[in-house]
């Protein structure tokens, strides 16, 4: 499925704990490069160059993106989003979300897992006809 929309995925060997990844995520939520940071978290993992539990390849991905490094690694080794993360899985689990990814559309239906494009077209298409 990846390689149908260009992109690469290699098979991780292990499972990763991603919760240094989610505080450095939030670390660059606050600093306005979120979305830089999540597509390099992202691509670092699934080509394999980088892993997400650790601080330096954290922190190295981090620099790629533009944040300041004592700053981020202060904030992953502290876990000082760990009330953030916490919350956030709390939330996901009242909603009966267990799996990433997962996605809410319109606040109406919940579908979880790596889905094809044609499963989410369909959900959209209900979303936008008529009823």
């Amino acid at each position: 499925m990846a390689a149908g929309v260009g992109l690469e995925m290699r098979q991780r060997d292990v499972i990763i704990n991603s919760r240094r990844a989610l505080g450095a995520a939030e670390f660059a939520r606050e600093r306005g490069r979120f979305d830089a940071m999540h597509h390099a978290l992202f691509n670092a993992h699934w080509a394999g160059t980088g892993k997400l539990e650790d601080v330096d390849d954290l922190v190295r991905i981090g620099a790629g993106v533009g944040l300041e490094t004592d700053e981020l690694r202060a904030a992953i080794t502290e876990d000082r989003y760990a009330a953030v993360i916490d919350e956030n899985r709390r939330a996901a689990s009242s909603a009966g979300i267990d799996a990433i990814p997962a996605h809410i559309f319109g606040r109406r239906y919940l579908v979880m897992g790596a889905q094809p494009y044609d499963v989410l077209k369909q959900v959209v298409d209900r979303l936008t006809s008529p009823e």
